[in-house]
């Protein structure tokens, strides 16, 4: 086996989590830059109910990008394996034919370990990764709960505080959330937070208010 050879045996058998992208990486930013230019922005079509918004789903977000990435020869592999210290995390991996790679990695942390709860939380975390890895653009995305904030920011208050909620408020706000993975899943997307208690401490009051006016109104 001569150099060049061995060169592309030691990258082919690389497995996901010894790094975050292959030695060489023309090949594959070459192909993503005329898949980008190709690709058109995703539509929001999917209704978010918490906060009365419209985003993109993963669906979505696939049909944008899949056929510009595959026509240029890129894929994009994503799954769920433990890291090097074992903790669960979502490997996202854009591939090139050229066997070029580069990848995204987001620790799996669902505020509750239900199976419901934890499905909800990675198919959020692939949607999120699979458009950051592929470039892929919303139109119209609620980004950053921005509809949630628009009333307060027209007042003149300035968004600084990026404090979290305490452990406490979390625990309540999960209890609360027991059983509704859907308005969890709502929350997530809303906010565009990867967990729960990544959520801001000013949206707290805000956010318990609304998670029991939805419950109120699935219950009535």
């Amino acid at each position: 086996m001569d150099n060049q050879e061995m060169h592309l045996h030691e990258e082919k058998t690389q497995t996901m989590g010894n790094k975050d992208e292959s030695s060489e990486l023309g090949e594959l930013f070459g192909a993503l830059a005329k898949a980008q230019l190709e690709m058109e922005v995703a539509k929001t079509d999917s209704v978010n109910p918490f906060f009365k918004s419209r985003y993109c789903d993963l669906a979505g977000i696939v049909k944008a990008s899949r056929p510009c990435l595959a026509k240029n020869g890129l894929c994009i592999i994503q799954r769920v394996l433990p890291d090097e210290k074992g903790q669960l995390t979502l490997f996202s991996r854009l591939c090139h034919s050229s066997g070029q790679w580069m990848e995204s990695r987001m620790p799996i942390l669902p505020p509750k370990q239900d199976i419901q709860t934890i499905g909800s939380y990675i198919t959020y975390l692939r949607r999120y990764n699979y458009a950051a890895i592929a470039g892929v653009v919303a139109a119209d995305e609620d980004d950053d709960g921005e509809k949630a904030m628009e009333a307060p920011r027209k007042q003149g208050i300035a968004d600084t505080d990026n404090g979290k909620i305490s452990k406490a408020q979390l625990q309540v706000l999960s209890q609360e959330l027991e059983g509704h993975e859907e308005i969890l899943e709502a929350i997530l997307n809303g906010f565009q937070i990867g967990k729960l208690s990544d959520l801001g401490a000013k949206h707290y009051t805000k956010c318990m208010a609304r998670i029991r006016e939805v419950k109120r109104a699935k219950e009535a």
